[in-house]
Order: structure tokens, then sequence, then C-alpha cells
């Protein structure tokens, strides 16, 4: 378990490996976020919900962690070999250090270099990835290179 240390949240974040009963409440967060990622990306368009983009998206051919608070799914990352595909948050849980915890949780298991895609005016989400180690490749696709890279606390 994770306690954050900010004052603005005093409930306890739990990141934990994703389990079927997830699936209403990652769907929540999927399409709340997504389409915050797509204003952000002027890419409104292609918005789908989790439920009919299932299959197009592949989520669950990936490995799937889940943030949690007061039993309710918050935020959630998804990645796969060298590859970060999601890493989403409910809007109000969002600045309160949740991204990085589940970003903490799998930059250990993903092979280097590992990369992820971004839109160029996601700024906040290129924060996030540089406090980590990801540099930027080109405007819309970072990379981790560094295998001895020591995790950052950043929140």
């Amino acid at each position: 378990m994770f306690q954050i240390d900010r004052l603005v949240m005093s409930e306890e974040v739990m990141i934990r490996k994703y389990k079927n009963m997830d699936y209403v409440q990652l769907c929540q967060v999927h399409d709340q976020a997504r389409m915050q990622e797509l204003i952000v990306g002027n890419a409104v368009d292609l918005y789908a919900p989790l439920e009919v983009a299932l299959y197009k998206e592949e989520l669950f051919s990936e490995t799937l962690y889940v943030a949690e608070v007061d039993k309710q799914v918050v935020g959630f990352v998804a990645f796969r070999e060298n590859e970060l595909g999601y890493i989403y948050v409910l809007n109000e849980f969002q600045g309160k250090g949740i991204g990085g915890k589940l970003l903490d949780t799998v930059i250990p298991y993903l092979e280097r270099p590992a990369f992820l895609e971004v839109f160029p005016t996601n700024i906040k989400a290129k924060r996030l990835y540089r406090s980590r180690g990801f540099v930027e490749e080109t405007k819309e696709k970072m990379i981790f290179a560094n295998c001895n890279n020591k995790l950052n606390t950043f929140s």
C-alpha cells in the first residue's frame, strides 16, 4: 500500500493487479480519462468508450494494475514488454501522485528501451514521464532506456 503525502488527500492508495471484478470501474476510468486525453490532443473524433473499443485497443492483452482508493478504482496502468500502453487517472484524483505510483509500479517490469506515445500537447503527462526518466524521442514518442535508473519519488 502507498500513502499519499499531500494533505489534500488522506485516503490510502493501493496499487494492485487488475481483477475481472474491476471491469465496470476500469471502463469508467478509461472513458473519462480517454476523453480528457483526446480533448488535450485535439482528437475527440477518435473517442470510443472502452466497451466499444475493447478489441481494437487490445487493453486486456496487456498487464494491468489498478490504483484503488476506498475500494474504488481511480486509475490504471497497462503495459506489455517494452511499451507503456495506458496510464489513466480519474480527473478528481489527478495531481495527487497516483499516476506516479502507477508508473513506479510498472517501470521495473518494462524491457529496455521502453517507449510510450503521447500527444505533443499533453504537457501534464509529459511532465510525469520525464520525472521518471523518460525522454522525448519524437514529438509523440518518449523512451526510457536507462537500465540502472533509480526511481524518483516525485508527486
